[in-house]
């Protein structure tokens, strides 16, 4: 972009308002911006935000380092939208069964994220959560009623063999799968289900655009009193964490998978 402009770099750098090193960096792809930076690299580019993360809409999360291609677009660079309460404190945005549609379309626009509802649970630690509301029976205990709340990774080189993972891929939308990574020798992801019933599959890397790894589950069982056109017993307590004031502990239905446990 900047050759196409037509500037040296230190007048680029100048006009982002960063040190040349820095811009140096960036091209050669030794470092990556933060998301304040990427924002003045678009405003002095005259490059919106979104084209200048997702021009290559086939361009996956989860991308090799040390693509051929120097251009910042192709050095892992990803703004996760979240959204807080206060600036201590940030949201699990709750993605239910009826925004697995629209979240597999517009998982990066600020916008549709913003719109979905959210709440906030104690005793996490730091980094970005997000919850879904599962559908089917593959990874039993958990199955359609209840929420899964996973921790945002930011590269499938954190993936860890074994651990379960919500996915969001090209082909499939969201999967709730057990996950063993075959990367370095096949460019693959295994995905099992606890269920033996459902047989493993596996999904290319550049099919993978996001990963959530659980970290706790909510779950709420279905009452025959209750009919299926109503909410679902996950979306009640979402609700009903969102009306909650914070409190010490965790709800009682909120679960979180013991450290010594198959996870």
């Amino acid at each position: 972009m900047r050759k196409k402009k037509k500037v040296s770099q230190e007048v680029a750098a100048s006009g982002i308002g960063i040190a040349r090193s820095a811009l140096a960096s960036y091209e050669s792809g030794r470092s990556e911006p933060k998301s304040g930076v990427l924002l003045k690299i678009g405003d002095y580019f005259d490059i919106n935000i979104h084209d200048l993360l997702n021009s290559d809409l086939d361009a996956p999360l989860f991308q090799k380092k040390g693509s051929a291609s120097k251009s910042l677009r192709n050095q892992d660079v990803r703004i996760l939208t979240v959204t807080t309460n206060d600036p201590e404190k940030q949201n699990i945005e709750f993605v239910p069964v009826s925004a697995i549609a629209g979240y597999a379309q517009s998982f990066v626009e600020p916008e549709f994220v913003k719109e979905l509802p959210r709440f906030s649970l104690p005793k996490l630690s730091e980094g970005h959560y997000r919850a879904f509301e599962i559908k089917g029976d593959s990874m039993p205990p958990i199955d359609e009623n209840y929420i899964v709340v996973g921790q945002f990774v930011e590269h499938y080189s954190n993936l860890k063999n074994g651990k379960r993972y919500v996915l969001l891929t090209k082909e499939d939308g969201l999967v709730f799968k057990r996950v063993f990574s075959e990367v370095t020798q096949n460019q693959r992801l295994i995905l099992i289900s606890d269920n033996p019933e459902y047989t493993p599959y596996s999904v290319k890397i550049d099919n993978v655009l996001e990963a959530w790894e659980m970290k706790a589950f909510i779950g709420a069982r279905s009452s025959p009193l209750v009919p299926h056109s109503q909410t679902s017993p996950a979306a009640a307590v979402v609700a009903s964490l969102q009306k909650t004031p914070r409190r010490e502990h965790l709800p009682s239905t909120v679960h979180r998978p013991p450290s010594t446990a198959y996870a």
